[in-house]
C-alpha cells in the first residue's frame, strides 16, 4: 500500500535526458554517446590511432547562471582526428574520477602527466568564481610523426 501512495504522489518517472552523454574508454578506442549526436548522425566513435591529445580545460561557461551570473567550469576534453580535421569532444570534469581513470585510457596514454593532471584540479578545486584560473593543461598528446620524405 505505501509503495502505490508514494508512486501516486511523486508522479510519473522523468523522461530521458536527450542531452546527456555516455563517455567510455575501452580498448578499441574512446566513445561518447548521446541521443543527440545520433539523430544528427555525428560520429561517436574513434580509435586509439585518431585519438591526439587528452587533457583538462577550466573556462568560463558559455551561458551563465541565470541566478548567479557567469561561472568556470571544469571540462575534460579529447582531441581526436575526424575527417581530416581536429575535433575537441568536451565533457564534464564529474565524468571522469582523477583516481579512477579508465584502465584502457591509461594502458594508451603512455605518459599520462600525473603532475599537470593534479594542478588542473587544483585549480578546479578552487571554485567557479576563481576567474583567474583559467587555463588549459594537457595531460596527455599523441607525438608527432614526422613524414619519410619531406616536402623540399
Amino acid at each position: 500500500m505505501w509503495s502505490r501512495l508514494k508512486r501516486l504522489l511523486s508522479g510519473p518517472p522523468a523522461p530521458p535526458d536527450p542531452f546527456a552523454e555516455t563517455i567510455r574508454f575501452d580498448d578499441a578506442g574512446f566513445t561518447r554517446t548521446s541521443d543527440l549526436a545520433s539523430a544528427m548522425r555525428l560520429r561517436q566513435s574513434w580509435p586509439w590511432e585518431d585519438v591526439r591529445e587528452f587533457g583538462f580545460r577550466f573556462s568560463q561557461a558559455v551561458f551563465p547562471d541565470p541566478w548567479t551570473g557567469d561561472y568556470m567550469e571544469g571540462l575534460w576534453y579529447v582531441r581526436v582526428q575526424d575527417d581530416g580535421a581536429l575535433m575537441a569532444v568536451e565533457f564534464d570534469q564529474d565524468i571522469l574520477d582523477p583516481d579512477a581513470l579508465p584502465p584502457a585510457l591509461l594502458r594508451h596514454m603512455p605518459g599520462l602527466d600525473r603532475t599537470a593532471l593534479q594542478a588542473a584540479l587544483a585549480t578546479a578545486a578552487r571554485g567557479p568564481r576563481h576567474f583567474d584560473g583559467a587555463g588549459e593543461w594537457i595531460l596527455w598528446q599523441r607525438e608527432s610523426i614526422a613524414p619519410e620524405n619531406p616536402a623540399q
